[in-house]
């Protein structure tokens, strides 16, 4: 859980770690092949990527957002020194993005064996999630293909299979929400807790991701205000309360749920004790058709308002109409739309037993950015009207009108001076940039989701 600019904000989680002993390795991993120095034995350890990565414009570039999970399979412990990303195709070239030591441990999660306590090292049966977010100038500077160097501290090294770099995301979407301001609150980022909500659920030996790209939608007034009383302490103070939520595509209704009442708003306030059932509160899952032969996408619109849902299993809704309303059930601080989009094999593994894939809104306009994502020096899409292309954490965008492009007006938060350090792609580490403070914006102490 993370403080941001007084703001309490935290993913939707249930139950993080993946037993490292007798489970079988995600698709398309291999053991690394390990290179001996000062050791004189190699370096045991799994190298995977469970998700391959697919292309998608977001913050002004192209951008290839999944984890590389370490598996220590050996019996002593290790610490990971850096990571090189390198084009497959030339992989004598230099790395194409490199995450030293410092920027590892601000980028990697561990997972410890079902039931041990929270690990602090990568000792054997830890697994160690490193997210990788790299962005490129162009849809053409992505290679093709990828593969990784894991370097430990004591002089060893471990190379992972060549991985494929999927087709860019081609899944356009309408608006979730209605016209007006909001605020992308955990939104796509590198740090965003909804990235790093590595779910297990029940049974499950393998963590999956279902938020890698979600987004909190809260809405505000002219003034970057979230509530009418300057503090939200009612849901009805709230200006995104009772907002409609709306279909972002032709799509099939394929679960629903409307038994979960509202939270008072507050941090730690919750109406019913969480649990997997509970935490994404009152929800709509929409079929929007098959991805491959084996899997669907699915839309995700979580913390519904109880009593307002429009829908039942099995209708068809058409772009931009009405499913229900915002409201602030489930693992929920305040009224805000919770959205994703996952790949998943059926309807039941959808919500949160599946993979989070990238999606791209048809035309939206930032007109603000959150002050402290800007001092962070965070990737932040730049101010004026976008096409198909996922907005960031930390963005304010208007919606208006119909999906043509609307334009920018009010009080705005400009962003300048981008250096980039690489000519075709950065990892999130390695771009600067500064910005004037937001005339008028204010973003006030409040949680929209809180981990568990």
């Amino acid at each position: 859980m993370r403080h941001r600019a007084g703001i309490w904000i935290v993913a939707v989680a249930v139950v993080s770690g993946v037993a490292a002993r007798g489970y079988p390795p995600p698709a398309g991993s291999v053991p690394a092949a390990a290179h001996p120095s000062a050791a004189p034995q190699p370096t045991p350890v799994m190298l995977s990527i469970p998700a391959a990565p697919v292309p998608v414009r977001a913050a002004g570039r192209i951008a290839l957002v999944y984890e590389l999970h370490v598996a220590n399979v050996g019996t002593r412990p290790l610490r990971i020194d850096r990571v090189d990303v390198r084009d497959a195709d030339h992989a004598d070239a230099r790395p194409i993005a490199t995450y030293a030591r410092p920027e590892v441990e601000r980028n990697v999660k561990l997972i410890g064996p079902r039931g041990a306590s929270p690990p602090k090292t990568l000792s054997p049966n830890v697994r160690a999630v490193v997210y990788l977010w790299l962005a490129f100038d162009s849809s053409a500077a992505v290679p093709r293909a990828l593969t990784h160097r894991v370097a430990f501290a004591d002089g060893d090294s471990a190379d992972g299979a060549r991985v494929s770099v999927h087709a860019p995301a081609d899944l356009a979407l309408e608006w979730p929400v209605g016209v007006g301001d909001w605020w992308i609150g955990l939104g796509p980022s590198n740090t965003s807790e909804h990235r790093r909500a590595v779910i297990r659920v029940g049974d499950d030996t393998v963590p999956h991701l279902a938020q890698r790209f979600a987004i909190d939608w809260v809405k505000l007034d002219a003034r970057g205000e979230y509530a009418r009383d300057h503090r939200g302490r009612r849901n009805t103070d709230w200006y995104g309360y009772g907002e409609p939520v709306l279909a972002v595509a032709a799509a099939r209704v394929v679960a629903v749920v409307d038994s979960i009442p509202d939270n008072t708003p507050g941090e730690g306030s919750r109406a019913v004790p969480m649990r997997v059932a509970t935490v994404l509160g009152n929800y709509v899952l929409l079929d929007l058709g098959p991805a491959s032969d084996a899997a669907h996408r699915y839309a995700l619109y979580g913390h519904v308002k109880p009593g307002t849902l429009r829908v039942r299993v099995g209708d068809m809704v058409s772009p931009g109409q009405v499913l229900g309303a915002i409201g602030n059930s489930g693992n929920s601080d305040g009224p805000h739309l919770h959205f994703h989009v996952t790949e998943a094999v059926d309807s039941a593994a959808a919500p949160l037993r599946s993979e989070g894939v990238p999606f791209v809104l048809k035309a939206f306009t930032v007109v603000a950015h959150d002050p402290e994502r800007v001092a962070q020096h965070a990737p932040l899409t730049a101010l004026g009207p976008h096409r198909a292309a996922l907005p960031v954490e930390g963005d304010v965008v208007r919606l208006a009108g119909t999906t043509g492009v609307p334009r920018a007006s009010g009080p705005v938060l400009s962003r300048a001076g981008i250096v980039v350090q690489r000519p075709n792609v950065t990892s999130p580490m390695t771009t600067t940039h500064t910005a004037q403070q937001p005339g008028g914006l204010r973003f006030r102490g409040f949680a929209t989701e809180r981990g568990r």
